[in-house]
């Protein structure tokens, strides 16, 4: 089931599954990058009990990972390198990427595994080699957000994934409405409708 949250219900929800047992796969959408990342290491970090976790970076540089982290998270981010851990946001995580760990399991030690971004996985070539590093994964729970979230490439992964939340801060300030409305209007010109 799709559910589609104001940030309080967001982080509620959010909290809620990451203290069951049951729910293993989370995807998170959202039309606004930097608010998914900020509201899900937020609730990751203030949860009792999640302190390690990895990072598993779609098809982006490094590089392009840590900017995606500074600007979402508000804080620097030190320099990246796939071989050491860091403290980010008072969590510890190292980073890998998603094509290492298609072979094999990884992450039995790890409270929880951000997969981010996911949307260049998902193409056809692609596809089934990120569905087996997603089965791969043995962290507690698997957290995918999604980046540029405009269309409907990431229903993709509804079948295997346990919930679904879609971050609604559409109306947390005029910019975010004119950015939406932006959104819509592009999306019209293409006839294209907005996917949530």
């Amino acid at each position: 089931m799709v559910e589609k949250l104001k940030p309080q219900e967001f982080v509620d929800r959010f909290k809620f599954i990451l203290l069951d047992k049951v729910n293993h796969n989370i995807l998170i959408r959202g039309y606004f990058d930097d608010d998914k990342l900020l509201l899900v290491f937020a609730c990751l970090q203030d949860q009792e009990g999640i302190n390690e976790g990895t990072i598993v970076i779609g098809n982006t540089t490094v590089p392009n990972e840590r900017e995606f982290l500074t600007k979402g998270l508000h804080e620097s981010i030190p320099k990246l390198n796939l071989s050491d851990s860091f403290n980010i946001n008072g969590l510890t995580v190292n980073f890998s990427l998603w094509k290492r760990n298609r072979d094999f399991p990884f992450g039995m030690d790890k409270d929880f595994v951000v997969f981010h971004p996911v949307e260049s996985a998902l193409d056809n070539k692609d596809f089934p080699k990120f569905y087996a590093t997603l089965k791969n994964s043995k962290a507690k729970k698997n957290v995918l957000i999604t980046t540029n979230d405009f269309n409907s490439a990431p229903e993709k992964l509804y079948p295997y994934v346990d919930e679904i939340l879609v971050l609604d801060t559409t109306d947390v300030n005029e910019e975010h409405r004119q950015t939406y409305k932006v959104i819509q209007d592009n999306l019209n010109a293409d006839h294209q409708i907005l996917p949530y």
